[in-house]
This record gives C-alpha cells, structure tokens and sequence, in this order.
C-alpha cells in the first residue's frame, strides 16, 4: 500500500527506496507496511467491454480520469475482432490460429493451463470472473483459473447471472456486476498479503443497448467520419456492397451504445471508491479494454468482424499509480499485448509462448496482424486475413473456407485514412500497388507463434 520512513532512520529511507525501485521494474514489493506482511505483486482488475470503439470512452469520464494516473494507447487494434476469439486472445496473449478459439463456439479447443488466470493463480493470486466471460461458456460452470464466478450471457435489465453456482435475476447487469467485484473483494481483502485478479466483463455497449432510465435520452454530438455514408462502394467487396447502414441506423447504434457506457462509468467510479476504501488503489494494476468494435455506419456497415479501423480498433488504457507513465503511448498495440503486458507486471513467466509483447518496455512494431475466420454465428462474412500498419497501409486477402485467395483490398492510409479506396479494386490490374512483399509477410504472420509473431 503506502511505503513507510521513520524520519531520520538512514537504513529504513534506503530499503524504502529499494523497495520503491523494485516495483517500478514489476514483480517487486509494492508494500510495507508496519504489522503486515509485505504483498509482493500487484492486484490486476481486467475491465473488458463488448463492443467498444475509442470514440465510445466519451461516455466514461470519470473512469478516465481515474485512469489518467496511467497510460492510454490510442492505436490499438483487436487481433481477431469477434467476440469469443478476441476474448481468448486477451487471456491468452496468442493470436488465434495458435489458441484454437477461431469461432463463437470453439470455446472448448482453449487450453486453460494456457491463459492470464492459470498462471496468475498458480503463483497464487485469488482470482474471480464477473460478468460476460466468452461466448458459448456454461454459466453455471466456474472457468478454470478462477476461484469464483458469476457470470452472465448478455442482456441488461432482468439479466440472468449464475454467482458460484447459484443462479439469480438482477435488475440492471451492470450495476450488478460492479457490485459482485467489490464483493469479491472484500473477500479477498481478508488475506491482505495475497494478490487478486479479477476479470470484470461488461455486457455494454453490446445491443440492444438498453439504458437505465436517467440516461435514455443523454445526447451525444457526432462528426461522423467521410466513411458513414460512403457513396461509391463499388471498389469494395460483393459482401460490403450488400450492407446499406444509413447515418441514422449508425446514429442509432452510437447512441445506444454512449447511453448505456454511462452506468459502466457509474459503476466504475463505485469500484475505485471501494479500492480506495480498501486501501487498494495503488497496489492494483487496471486494464480496460474492449473485445473488438462496431461500426457506426462507415461503408454501409453496422456490424464487426470486417476488416476496416471502425471495426477493429479498441480502447485500451492501464494503470497502475508510480509503476508507469502518465499520458498517451501512440505505439501500435494489441488485444495480443494484454496478458503478456500484465505478467511482465507482476513479475511472472507466462511458461507457454506468447505471441504478443509487454508494453511496458520501449519496443515498436511497424505493423500487425489481423486475422478472422467465418462463422456461421456471426452471419458468415467471409475469411480473411490483414497486415495493418496505421497511418500508412492496410493490405487485406480473402480465401474461401479451403483457404484459397478470393480477393484483396489495399488501401493508402496516409493518403486515405477513411478507406475509401481499394486500390486493387478498379479491375485495371494495370495501376495495381505492388503488394508482392506485403502478400508474403501477411502469410508469414498467419503461421507465427512466440517471437515470431508481429
């Protein structure tokens, strides 16, 4: 918690110096307090949000300014924008030709001694998951990794949840879940020397959007981007085309979607309220971030799962007070970066490979993989894989489902940030980039595995 110096003792200022220096590199001591016994790793709370883009943390003031002790990344991208891949993503740290959960249903190919809470709980973390877990899992079945569960499928109002095996209705899930995490942890708080982790999963800003009553008619502007309203999709694949999401349908989903963010904020700020009671918040490491995105209406859509930035990119922001940098890291990220990121924290080795990297330390990476798979639960938009280096370029390729090449897109970020361009999608081969190195790379990446991985 707080690190303590008797005045004018030259040998307690030097170990609390140390001690301080510890915990910066992670893994270290983060407190001594006289009459308890030292916690030596932070407590990890993992808020994941369904359905999130950037432009959504609007709704969340208070969150962020809670949050604003740390670091938020701004081009952060989800590696597999689908909710049950992302999912496993997140808590695994690999790509997902390499966990297995390429699907909504393929839930039971995750290896569980493989992921975030297997590790953290091995080195002996109480660990809890609240809320929207992953698609396809069995309510009543506590995840492995986990202490404890309570757990929902969706909806917002009358939401059925099953709390360690018990099953219940509660009015608004989301103020449910908030409550069931400080729950947990004034459990956990009884050990005050033994770490936490728990996952809060939110159902919002999922549809159908249901606001609490205060906040059904809030009100958002919007300036939306040159893609709402695209009037010349004809450079864009057949299955785009058949999408027709007006600014209004868009408008819609933005609305439900702010509207509803409004009381994850509001639950948020009781969560920081209770660490803080507890004398939590500065040995807690915070993650939020949300599984993928949806569109507003960009190129006709008003879905996920396709391969352009209103789809794909995602909030991510950590905290951790004293451990690391206030402001905005503008480095390319990944859903693929979170495990990895928060191992490297609390000092443990992941003891399988992980694909993506620790954003804690300086490396850069130029461009990223994007992968997505067709699902006959996300309305069967084809397969398709993407490298995608933000600002400069985005090279797209679609196979059917033997994996043989369909089509391509590519587009000149620097020049054409809204994607309104496929410059391979005129028919004139003649005027075509060449994406020959581009092509190769991508393959490359579809094979990665540890370092090998963008």
């Amino acid at each position: 918690m707080r690190y303590v110096m008797r005045r004018g003792r030259r040998l307690a200022a030097v170990l609390a110096a140390a001690l301080a220096t510890a915990a910066v590199l992670g893994g270290g001591p983060v407190r001594a307090e006289p009459g308890r016994e030292r916690q030596t790793r932070p407590n990890v709370l993992m808020v994941v949000l369904d359905d999130a883009r950037p432009e959504g943390m609007a709704a969340l003031p208070q969150t962020l300014a809670w949050l604003a002790d740390g670091t938020a990344y701004p081009n952060t991208v989800a590696a597999t924008p689908s909710c049950g891949p992302s999912r496993a993503t997140l808590l695994t740290g690999r790509y997902a030709h390499n966990h297995g959960v390429l699907h909504q249903a393929d839930v039971g190919n995750l290896d569980h001694t493989r992921t975030l809470q297997h590790t953290l709980h091995t080195a002996g973390y109480a660990t809890a998951a609240v809320g929207k877990f992953t698609n396809n899992w069995a309510l009543e079945q506590t995840p492995p990794g986990f202490d404890h569960s309570a757990l929902v499928g969706g909806g917002y109002t009358n939401a059925r949840f099953v709390v360690d095996g018990k099953q219940r209705r509660v009015p608004y899930s989301t103020t449910f879940v908030g409550r069931q995490v400080n729950t947990y942890l004034d459990g956990f708080e009884a050990d005050d020397a033994k770490p936490w982790f728990v996952y809060a999963g939110f159902t919002a800003p999922h549809a159908p959007w249901t606001p609490e009553p205060q906040y059904a008619n809030r009100a958002f502007a919007w300036e939306p981007s040159p893609a709402v309203g695209e009037a010349d999709r004809s450079d864009k694949p057949a299955y785009v085309r058949r999408h027709r999401a007006t600014r209004a349908e868009g408008d819609v989903i933005r609305l439900g979607q702010l509207r509803t963010l409004l009381s994850v904020d509001d639950t948020l700020a009781r969560v920081r309220e209770h660490l803080d009671r507890l004398g939590e918040l500065r040995d807690t490491l915070v993650v939020l971030v949300s599984d993928n995105a949806k569109f507003w209406g960009e190129h006709g859509l008003d879905e996920k799962f396709m391969p352009y930035a209103a789809g794909y990119r995602v909030p991510l922001y950590l905290s951790w007070p004293g451990h690391l940098p206030r402001g905005t890291d503008d480095r390319l990220a990944s859903t693929v970066d979170v495990t990895p990121t928060v191992l490297a924290a609390a000092g443990l080795p992941a003891g399988y490979p992980l694909d993506g990297r620790d954003l804690r330390s300086g490396g850069r990476r130029d461009a990223t993989l994007l992968e997505y798979w067709q699902d006959s639960h996300n309305g069967g938009f084809p397969t398709w894989a993407s490298l995608v280096a933000p600002g400069e370029r985005q090279f797209t390729r679609y196979t059917d489902l033997d994996g043989a090449p369909i089509s391509q897109e590519y587009y000149d970020l620097a020049a054409d940030p809204g994607e309104l361009v496929n410059l391979l999608g005129d028919g004139d081969p003649a005027d075509d980039p060449d994406v020959t190195a581009d092509a190769a790379t991508l393959s490359a990446w579809q094979q990665c595995a540890g370092a090998t991985c963008p």
